[in-house]
């Protein structure tokens, strides 16, 4: 039975990685049908209509037209972007659906599970992630044959990993950096035994181990245009070259944080070309990229006036925290601080299935103190105080932990001054402690207006004077939604809306006006409705996508 396993996958942007718990209560990984810890997140639509995920896809990669194979598309998740191949249209949350499926595909094998048995687990998303891209993660489990998605930020189950079994230390602080093959994440925690609190957080959503590659690229064409007598534009035009380079440099990379230098080879034209690659022309060429990285370390420490002796442990996390460069340069730009490289690959994946096994063990509370709380008060129920009352439950329990997010981007609505100037006025910021709650009051434009479109945006306001009110060119919107009033309002009748944000990030509206309620489950610009992940599960399931 599926209900006997805690899975937490770690969906990357180049490779993914599941675990679960074991009948000694540990995390463990699951080696997939190729008996590997980690999963390589390309996807072959080859020639005889198959999908192939993982190595076998990577494995043929100069074997078919690189239009054939789908790759990073952990950084188009929440973007409207989408490919058409063999005449279907594939979006970022189908596409991740069938590396999910890959992932659960091989676990259920591997336990004599029937196909389709795991219907629950937590998959980890970037902290920075906001409101589409969540959404979009969730879209892929279901797509993948789960019917409970439950999200939980990647640095928070790394820090999850760490802390799990080693609560005899006291209460510490730990920033999480996470630096993968396509995502950047700065997180710091507070940990205290069972107790997991996000403090601050920050991320870059395009940075990651891709962009090395991408620099060592550059460095690689730039040597064999000396060596062959061709230019480089002449180099990158040509797609076997620049195709072999896609796993070239992902392999000297790799050999680079070992070695001083490395080669590598490459037939042009006939001729077999040899170049070397050394680490200091690599790390000169990418110094901007990581100094980045410390830079948004500092940040998150300034946003919340921390200082290096304020942090216990920086954990370097994700494959791409390897990299000597990464250490070296932590440790020059925050002179002191005790840095560990803690279990690059796998720790995301472990720390989110000990979290999935503390939600299965507080489900049954959670749905006794919801059902109190819904017989007790009228409207939603409050988050907040509802968090509160499992919390004392959870640690009180065994296989229960206290995990609690911040949010890593503001919410606000549009609003207007009266004078046809608009602006986003901001209901809930970035860096709360969730899940939260908050009010927010506004008035009608007009005497006897008959409605109001409540238009959400996302921005990188903070909590001060400033972030109140955002210029519009400065967020996003996410989502939105209209509500009828009641005909006798006026200039001077008050709306109030509420935002709750859960645990993992997701919205939901309560607006109020007169005696006129409603309660909205956000749907962002990139949302697919039940029907569609309906769809699209039963053609992942046969085998039709």
């Amino acid at each position: 039975m599926s209900e006997e396993f805690s899975i937490g996958i770690d969906l990357g942007t180049t490779y993914s990685c599941l675990a679960y718990i074991d009948d000694n209560n540990e995390p463990v990984v699951e080696r997939n049908y190729e008996h590997e810890d980690t999963t390589p997140s390309v996807i072959l639509f080859n020639d005889v209509g198959e999908k192939l995920v993982g190595s076998s896809a990577k494995d043929m990669f100069l074997m078919y037209s690189s239009d054939r194979f789908v790759l990073d598309i952990k950084r188009k998740m929440g973007t409207d972007y989408s490919v058409d191949i063999d005449g279907i249209r594939y979006t970022p949350p189908t596409l991740s659906g069938l590396i999910l499926r890959k992932l659960l595909k091989d676990f259920e094998e591997n336990h004599g599970l029937d196909e389709g048995s795991v219907k629950s687990a937590v998959i980890t998303v970037p902290a920075y992630f906001g409101l589409e891209e969540r959404e979009a993660t969730v879209n892929a489990g279901k797509i993948a044959g789960l019917e409970e998605v439950t999200l939980l930020n990647e640095p928070t189950a790394a820090a999850i990993c760490f802390g799990f079994g080693n609560n005899q230390d006291g209460p510490k602080k730990v920033l999480v950096y996470d630096l993968g093959g396509g995502t950047f994440d700065v997180t710091i925690l507070q940990i205290d035994g069972k107790s997991f609190t996000a403090i601050a957080t920050d991320g870059q959503r395009l940075m990651g181990g891709k962009d090395w590659d991408a620099a060592l690229k550059s460095i690689i064409i730039s040597k064999i245009a000396e060596m062959s007598g061709l230019s480089e534009g002449e180099i990158e035009a040509d797609s076997d070259i620049m195709d072999a380079l896609v796993l070239d440099s992902e392999d000297l990379k790799k050999r680079l944080s070992t070695s001083e230098s490395t080669r590598g080879t490459m037939t042009i034209g006939g001729r077999k070309v040899t170049y070397t690659v050394t680490r200091e022309e690599f790390e000169d060429a990418t110094k901007h990229l990581i100094d980045s990285t410390a830079d948004t370390v500092a940040e998150v420490l300034d946003s919340k006036n921390l200082t290096v002796g304020d942090i216990d442990a920086f954990l370097l996390v994700g494959g791409s925290s390897r990299m000597p460069q990464v250490k070296a340069t932590i440790a020059n730009r925050f002179p002191g601080a005790n840095i560990k490289i803690y279990d690059p690959d796998q720790s995301i994946a472990k720390g989110a299935a000990v979290y999935c096994k503390s939600r299965d063990v507080l489900s049954d509370v959670k749905a006794d103190i919801k059902q109190q709380m819904d017989a007790g008060q009228p409207g939603p129920v409050n988050e907040t105080e509802m968090a509160s009352r499992v919390d004392e439950v959870a640690m009180a329990t065994d296989d229960a932990i206290v995990v609690h997010n911040v949010l890593s981007k503001s919410l606000g609505v549009k609003a207007s001054d009266g004078n046809g100037n608009e602006y986003i006025s901001n209901i809930v910021f970035r860096d709360v402690t969730l899940p939260i709650v908050e009010n927010r009051t506004y008035y009608p434009y007009v005497d006897g207006q008959l409605s109001v479109d409540v238009e959400i945006f996302e921005n990188g306001a903070r909590n001060n004077e400033d972030g109140m009110r955002v210029e519009m060119a400065d967020a996003s919107l996410v989502g939105s939604f209209p509500m009828k009033l009641p005909e006798d309002v006026t200039k001077n009748t008050p709306i109030n809306i509420r935002f709750t944000v859960n645990d993992d990030g997701m919205v939901f509206a309560y607006v109020e006006c007169k005696d006129q309620h409603a309660e909205y489950n956000l749907k962002t610009k990139t949302s697919m409705t039940d029907e569609e992940i309906r769809k699209f599960r039963g053609l992942v399931e046969h085998g039709l996508i």
